[in-house]
């Protein structure tokens, strides 16, 4: 009740709530006898949630420490009804990409996600299977670290080839997706500063996802804020697309739907949406807003003698 009632205490109250069945799960009947209520997975993952959607600055750390004692708990009890899920781990690891008061964060959940990994492998469960979501949320945690100093950016970066080549190699049976793709070349668009590296990086990136059929909205937005758009343009032309090239169009102007259907098969239907930036597309006229016309303010005029006559108003004058 607590964790859906939108208190900007809620997280706390919950959270005190859950030690308070932890320390004493004993309550007594009114017909007599004792009611044992211990706390859950379930519990836990509530409460980790309600922590990973509020706003205070701490609250990722307070549910990095929940994921903690449940694994702490799960291994030191056999009996234990706590241990963490997929839902678990993927509640912690959104509230720390998210985090604006979190530094190293890219570190920090790829560690999280390493503890998914060793717990997976210990028991074998499809409980604590890691997900392609859960890579990609370690992808944007890095991609979102450009914040940081020189040497956190460094490390983000670091973390985020690591990450994509764990997927690349097929790990748990998974694959890049077109979020991976995208999240990956945000990495170089704002961790790497402009330069041939970043290029070469990017391009490479950007032949893999078009190769297999991986070209979402996201992944096109990025790879143009990562290359000039001239080396754009020809970037495009070397993966087997140089229509919009011989047609003489601007990079801003260039959209999923003029790519090869072979560039964009395997993407999902939610990811082939196009997200533009603004900085790309000329800039639009001050009264239209979302496609639709501002009503236009008409001009007031000094006015002027203003005669009546009898049959406007009824009356003589």
């Amino acid at each position: 009740a607590w964790c859906n009632s939108g208190h900007s205490d809620a997280p706390l109250k919950a959270e005190r709530l859950l030690r308070k069945l932890e320390t004493n799960p004993q309550y007594p009947k009114q017909r007599g006898g004792m009611l044992i209520v211990r706390p859950n997975r379930l519990s836990f993952n509530t409460v980790i949630n309600s922590w990973a959607k509020s706003r205070k600055p701490k609250s990722a750390v307070y549910a990095e420490n929940l994921l903690i004692r449940m694994i702490k708990s799960y291994q030191s009890d056999p009996f234990s009804t706590v241990k963490p899920d997929v839902i678990t781990f993927s509640s912690v690891l959104n509230a720390l990409a998210k985090s604006k008061a979190t530094g190293f964060k890219a570190e920090k959940c790829k560690s999280v996600l390493n503890s998914m990994i060793t717990l997976y492998e210990e028991d074998g469960s499809s409980d604590t299977k890691p997900n392609v979501i859960c890579y990609n949320t370690v992808l944007n945690a890095c991609a979102f670290s450009a914040r940081g100093g020189p040497d956190e950016r460094r490390k983000a970066l670091s973390v985020a080839v690591e990450t994509f080549n764990e997927l690349r190699r097929g790990q748990f049976g998974l694959s890049p997706d077109a979020v991976s793709y995208g999240n990956m070349l945000k990495c170089c668009a704002n961790l790497m500063p402009p330069g041939s590296y970043r290029t070469k990086m990017a391009s490479q990136l950007f032949t893999s996802c078009c190769n297999d059929g991986l070209v979402g909205g996201m992944c096109l937005d990025e790879i143009r804020r990562c290359l000039p758009p001239r080396e754009f343009m020809q970037l495009l032309a070397k993966c087997g697309c140089s229509k919009p090239l011989n047609q003489g169009r601007m990079a801003h102007s260039v959209q999923l739907s003029h790519l090869p259907r072979a560039f964009t098969k395997n993407v999902k239907a939610g990811d082939l949406k196009d997200r533009q930036r603004d900085s790309y597309a000329p800039k639009k006229s001050k009264n239209i807003v979302r496609g639709r016309k501002q009503k236009e303010h008409p001009v007031l005029r000094r006015p002027g003698l203003l005669i009546e006559q009898s049959w406007m108003s009824g009356k003589d004058v």
